[in-house]
């Protein structure tokens, strides 16, 4: 038995959206119905009929029986156990003279509409209506039956089926396989190099290729993909052209249709001649595109991709290939692609862009390497951005922006084109006289007028960003976005320019808010960390974006490479979104002063995300931390937090080797004050019984953030002391792998003289905890002695969400003759589904 359930939807829906997988489920709506498979093979029954498979015989049933109407078939065509539509009430009940009571539009039995009544998957029962007359040859059929004998609705219904049901089609019959063969076509992954090689060296696979090329509606790919496709489309034109050089008068049907496909005169021919090589039919029914150009395998195809992508640029035939998927094509993604500087390549592009009517999601990653003939310059970025059509919603253009240099063509030049020979020659000579561009006949590349009134999410290009010195390119880009949600916020050199922009940035904002209506501009800010070398941002720029849009608008920001050195500007610009800030993200940072983090803390009541973290391989050695004092100093308003990740420093006092303490203080990120020689570090008496009241209090906070769901948390280690001199560089030996939250692993009861405890039994009311990172091993000196069977039953009872812990290194798994510890051991038999490591 299949448990296969197909579940219809609107098909108005665009075709990328989420709910377009035919792997997931569906809602159902009014007019949609539920088809469950309840059987592995059917067959059709007639010997007469053309689908007629001899070695299958069975009885056919229909599946909703009722006293007047037969299980058994009779008629042509009837089908054994055919899959049927699921219903509980009068849809496909009998009527008196034993026929269905609803019919498909065109009297074909057994369609739901909104008019029928049927229960659609447990919705609400569909209003009634005065079934549709039946043709009296098909009353004796079932409904299914007849549904799955006309192949054209089986064709519209195999976009909703799993891979597993169409292959039970499939083997039906020869009309039902040509119906849904070409479905295993829709959505083709072609990025893995070793597959195109097998793919390429194959004949069967290359004629199946090339037999339903023109079917694929979701395409992923990678370099030597594409470098032969490519190859095998302009040899398909070549082919074409040829034939109708030959023989205008019997002209060559396509594949797609009853056209030929025109090629632009721009459009460069095959230029390899390899045994390998064939003519593949061009892709017109494309709804996603995703290409990636990165060069990763030197396989069979890797010299002739080469040979290819050196002497033909992949910007022509990719312009040329959306052009051909003008109506369909809604998400374009482009990665580690090097933009080409020529006009004509950035003119076609731009083109096809704009006449992408129904694109929704455009993105494009270049290469981490920093080429610089890969680098857009200054003009291009306008000249994309006004091609985009008026349908878009998203723009991510991830991309690398050179300073302007001499000789750099400006946006006029780049949108027009070289007119043709006749227009250039003078009166009675020919000096002068100028070649016509390849797409002089398709005119100046225009800009486009109207505002972009679907766009929610904009990305530009920010490294080495100087659009122009007084800031017009963004003001008109910002301009024509006046539904824009989601802004990553460039980065400026220009302080004229920028200033230019933060004016037109809270013009918009106050002229929208001064409508009446609750407005979404710029509800949610950005800014992504930059490829190569870090470059710390101070966020002059953020601070002034906050300042100039209205107070209580901002809901989220998520800064990457932040450094915190102007405290006292940064935290009021925050604040004053406090009461409507639903995330704060500061990611990959370096340094971030305490007060920043426990202020953040105090006064964002409804923050559900706040992060203050260092990139990964620094985690726990920068100066991203929040001091024991200033996390205890005041009670946390964000109790309904949901992902928290920090670094604390929770070294109160130390003491050295002579018995004196020292104060950490309270300077930003614990740095000042906590300087300890390294024997010291390596030999820490125990704390005073002030600490252990101070480690209470601050766990406490933790266990009052009922609804935390993702929780990391890293211990900073201190400094090492040099003769004379404190190095604020924190030891490689005390990385957040060698240390764990003092006393939070354990249920020790208090000791009455020293203070010590454990602190676990605080967080029992984190019930929705699912993830739990950062320093947690169970192997270091805090927890060595103190983590048992007792901590480990207690985790199953109090945290029942659990689904990751980091008590192991992520490498424990892998090492030869490792044991895991006992009571971690009886922790993973009782919950195997609980990853120990991270």
């Amino acid at each position: 038995m299949s448990d296969a359930a197909v579940l219809g939807h609107d098909t108005d829906q665009s075709p990328l959206s989420p709910k377009d997988d035919p792997l997931l489920p569906l809602p159902l709506t009014a007019g949609q119905v539920t088809v469950t498979f309840e059987s592995t093979s059917f067959s059709v029954q007639d010997p007469n009929h053309p689908n007629y498979i001899s070695n299958k015989t069975s009885t056919a049933q229909a599946l909703v029986p009722t006293p007047t109407s037969p299980v058994t078939p009779t008629g042509a065509g009837s089908v054994a156990s055919l899959p049927s539509l699921v219903s509980t009430t009068s849809s496909f009940s009998s009527t008196p003279t034993g026929v269905p009571s609803s019919s498909f539009p065109g009297n074909y039995p057994g369609s739901a509409t909104p008019n029928n009544t049927i229960h659609n998957g447990g919705n609400k029962k569909l209003n009634t209506a005065k079934p549709l007359p039946i043709d009296s040859s098909l009353m004796s059929t079932p409904a299914c039956s007849k549904f799955f004998a006309v192949p054209e609705l089986v064709e519209q219904l195999g976009p909703f089926l799993r891979p597993h049901d169409l292959a039970q089609l499939l083997r039906t019959s020869r009309s039902l396989y040509a119906a849904t063969a070409l479905h295993f076509w829709r959505h083709v992954d072609m990025e893995d190099d070793h597959r195109v090689d097998q793919l390429i060296t194959s004949p069967a696979a290359l004629d199946a290729l090339v037999k339903n090329a023109p079917f694929i509606h979701s395409l992923k790919a990678g370099f030597i993909f594409v470098s032969y496709y490519f190859e095998g489309v302009t040899r398909f034109l070549d082919e074409q052209e040829q034939e109708e050089e030959e023989d205008e008068s019997t002209p060559r049907l396509l594949i797609t249709s009853n056209t030929r496909i025109k090629r632009p005169p721009w459009l460069p021919k095959a230029v390899t001649q390899t045994p390998q090589a064939r003519s593949l039919p061009p892709m017109t029914r494309l709804t996603q595109l995703d290409i990636c150009f990165d060069r990763r395998y030197r396989g069979v195809q890797f010299d002739n991709a080469m040979r290819i992508h050196s002497a033909v640029s992949m910007h022509l035939p990719l312009a040329w290939l959306m052009a051909l998927n003008t109506t369909g094509l809604a998400r374009v993604t482009f990665r580690h692609i090097h933009y080409s500087l020529k006009p004509l390549e950035l003119r076609c592009l731009a083109r096809s862009l704009s006449k992408l009517t129904n694109l929704t999601h455009f993105k494009t990653e270049m290469s981490g390497g920093c080429i610089s003939e890969s680098w857009l310059t200054p003009p291009m970025v306008p000249v994309l951005f006004f091609a985009f059509p008026t349908s878009v919603v998203s723009i991510k253009m991830e991309a690398h922006v050179r300073p302007w240099l001499d000789g750099d063509a400006e946006e006029l030049e780049l949108r027009t084109v070289q007119r043709a020979v006749a227009e250039q020659v003078d009166e009675g000579e020919g000096q002068g006289s100028r070649a016509p561009s390849l797409d002089w006949a398709e005119g100046d590349l225009m800009a486009r007028e109207e505002p972009l009134e679907n766009l929610k999410e904009l990305k530009l290009p920010t490294c080495s960003l100087r659009y122009s010195e007084d800031g017009h390119d963004l003001n008109r880009i910002m301009e024509h976005c006046p539904a824009l949600e989601s802004w990553y916020i460039p980065r400026f050199d220009d302080d004229v320019g920028a200033k230019a922009l933060y004016r037109t940035i809270r013009e918009s904002a106050h002229q929208q808010h001064g409508r009446g209506h609750a407005s979404r501009y710029l509800r949610h800010l950005l800014s992504n960390r930059q490829s190569g070398t870090p470059n710390f941002y101070h966020g002059e720029g953020w601070v002034r974006v906050l300042d100039s849009l209205p107070d209580q608008h901002v809901e989220s920001v998520d800064f990457d490479q932040y450094l915190d050195s102007y405290p006292d500007k940064f935290i009021p610009a925050l604040l004053r979104h406090s009461e409507v800030l639903r995330s704060v993200v500061l990611k990959n940072s370096h340094r971030i002063e305490s007060r920043t983090v426990a202020t953040i803390l105090r006064q964002c009541h409804g923050l559900e995300t706040f992060w203050a973290t260092m990139p990964k391989e620094d985690a726990g050695r920068g100066f991203v931390a929040l001091t024991l004092n200033h996390a205890i100093e005041r009670e946390w308003a964000c109790t309904g937090i949901k992902s928290l990740r920090f670094t604390v420093d929770l070294a109160v006092q130390e003491y050295s080797g002579s018995g004196t303490t020292r104060s950490s203080g309270s300077g930003g990120g614990g740095s000042s004050g906590r300087a300890a020689d390294m024997s010291s570090f390596l030999k820490v008496e125990q704390p005073p019984k002030e600490h252990w009241t101070k480690l209470g209090a601050f766990y406490s906070q933790l266990g009052k953030l009922v609804e935390l769901e993702d929780l990391e948390i890293f211990v900073a280690p201190p400094p090492m002391r040099t003769t004379g001199n404190v190095v604020p560089v924190f030891m490689n030996t005390a990385s957040y792998t060698l240390r764990s939250l003092t006393g939070l692993l354990s249920l020790e009861e208090e000791d009455k003289e020293t203070g010590k405890r454990g602190f676990l039994s605080l967080l029992g009311n984190l019930k929705k905890l699912r993830v739990v990172q950062g320093c947690f091993r169970t192997g270091t000196v805090e927890t060595i002695g103190t983590f048992g069977e007792r901590e480990a039953e207690w985790i199953l009872e109090n945290w029942p969400a659990l689904e990751a812990i980091e008590f192991l290194p992520e490498w424990y798994g892998s090492l030869e003759g490792f044991s895991m510890p006992k009571q971690l051991k009886g922790l993973h038999e009782k919950k195997p589904d609980l990853k120990l490591s991270l």
